[in-house]
């Protein structure tokens, strides 16, 4: 049953052409498998390396009890749970782990909310927002100043003729004003009516 959920996802995770098998995999991906690794290491008692190597105690100086050597299926189960952590750090390294599930209409921000310690919370949102910033800045530099040029024209003069009479306004009522970004991320997400659905989910469509 431990490596049920390790052939699983590695199965998963090589499928090319699949939603599954990309970046936006890696994070849950790892979260789930270091869940599988921590729950068996409670269910076989499996202490943290620090605790068998325990220092005397202070007052009396007397040495702890000599601990049982670990079984072989422990010193696995330890040293896999110490690998996935080590690479799973690694991943807070660039922006797009993060952001690719947040591109996830299913998930957004949801999943960290729920699945993360809320400490975390403000990394997420600060990854999104530096790298949206840093794709609408590349996004204006490579606009022709003749277009924006035109464009701006044609806004001084909208403009001019709201001040009179708010034609959008009326139709539509007062616009709210917010950048591509905030508004996916204030829109509902995209529920589906079947579990196939989510499997066959193409996000790039």
């Amino acid at each position: 049953m431990l490596l049920k959920p390790f052939k699983l996802l590695t199965k998963v995770g090589q499928e090319k052409n699949t939603p599954l098998g990309s970046i936006g995999s890696v994070l849950w991906g790892f979260d789930m498998l270091l869940e599988v690794l921590e729950k068996t290491r409670e269910k076989y008692n499996i202490e943290k390396p620090e605790k068998l190597h325990k220092k005397p105690d202070k007052k009396n100086q007397n040495p702890p009890p000599p601990q049982k050597p670990p079984s072989h299926l422990a010193t696995c189960i330890d040293h896999a749970h110490g690998l996935f952590s080590k690479y799973y750090k690694l991943t807070d390294r660039t922006e797009a782990y993060i952001v690719a599930m947040v591109l996830d209409p299913r998930q957004k921000y949801t999943y960290f909310e729920e699945h993360w310690d809320a400490v975390h919370l403000p990394g997420v949102y600060k990854k999104t927002q530096t790298m949206y910033k840093e794709f609408c800045i590349d996004n204006d530099v490579a606009a022709s100043s003749s277009t924006v040029d035109s464009q701006q024209k044609q806004s001084h003069k909208r403009k001019v003729e709201e001040d009179y009479f708010d034609i959008l306004g009326y139709r539509f009522g007062k616009e709210d004003v917010r950048d591509e970004l905030e508004r996916y991320l204030t829109a509902s997400k995209v529920t589906l009516s079947s579990p196939e659905a989510n499997w066959c989910f193409d996000i790039i469509a």
